[in-house]
């Protein structure tokens, strides 16, 4: 069996990464090393969602982000907010939102917060309110650069994100890796990753790349976002079989 890409991004994620892998012709594997969790409902959450009407915009960082918070929205709004800008950090994300009926804004190419703050609906905020759907912890480029344009940014913070117990594959079984944040940097190293500091890893920004090459990773690929064609893009002329 020919060395597999390792991917380690949480579900479903690590699914729909891994099938446009296989569609490429990179063999690729499945082991996600962190679960999310949503949080519990606080009154604070439902203010947030109850108010919706005042703000201009919504972001979106992720499909478990959809998820979780449109549940919340199509409880509390019947008919969503008409004057509200919807937007997305990726493709993955944009498809999500879009099966809820919604008009979304999304980057084309760069799914990452510089993406999403290139976007001419976030580029002239001030005096605007902005709500920015996440998981607990998340990146603060985009809140920080928001509120540096003048905006009034509110985070809903949805989910968690818990460690998984996995064991790696040998070596030289895996022909790469590909992790989505730090925080799943982190949990490869936990589950023995430092095994891997030699093989290619995809990393979706200039942030997470500096953390792998902290810690002593020496092949680091920096994709186009998270998303699954950024991913096939990155690996797609180091892996055998993937210039097919």
């Amino acid at each position: 069996m020919a060395p597999a890409v390792l991917v380690l991004r949480p579900q479903p994620g690590a699914d729909e990464t891994v099938a446009a892998l296989d569609a490429a012709g990179i063999p690729a594997l499945a082991l996600p090393v962190l679960e999310r969790r949503p949080l519990a409902e606080t009154a604070a959450m439902r203010a947030s969602i109850q108010a919706l009407a005042e703000y201009s915009a919504v972001i979106f960082v992720s499909p478990a982000a959809v998820e979780l918070g449109m549940a919340w929205v199509d409880r509390y709004w019947p008919q969503y907010p008409a004057a509200t800008s919807w937007i997305a950090v990726g493709e993955r994300t944009r498809t999500a939102l879009e099966r809820w009926g919604l008009k979304v804004a999304a980057p084309e190419s760069d799914e990452r917060s510089e993406g999403l703050l290139a976007l001419p609906e976030l580029t002239h905020v001030s005096h605007e309110k902005i709500l920015l759907m996440r998981g607990l912890g998340g990146r603060d480029l985009l809140a920080e650069t928001l509120r540096e344009r003048g905006a009034q940014v509110d985070i809903l913070e949805l989910y968690e994100r818990q460690p998984v117990s996995v064991t790696l594959p040998a070596a030289e079984d895996v022909a790469g890796a590909v992790v989505s944040s730090v925080a799943v940097l982190e949990s490869l190293l936990a589950s023995g990753g430092r095994s891997l500091l030699d093989r290619p890893l995809v990393v979706p920004s200039e942030r997470v790349a500096a953390a792998a090459r902290d810690v002593g990773f020496t092949q680091v690929l920096e994709a186009d976002g998270a998303g699954p064609a950024a991913t096939v893009s990155a690996l797609r002329h180091l892996v055998p079989g993937g210039t097919r």
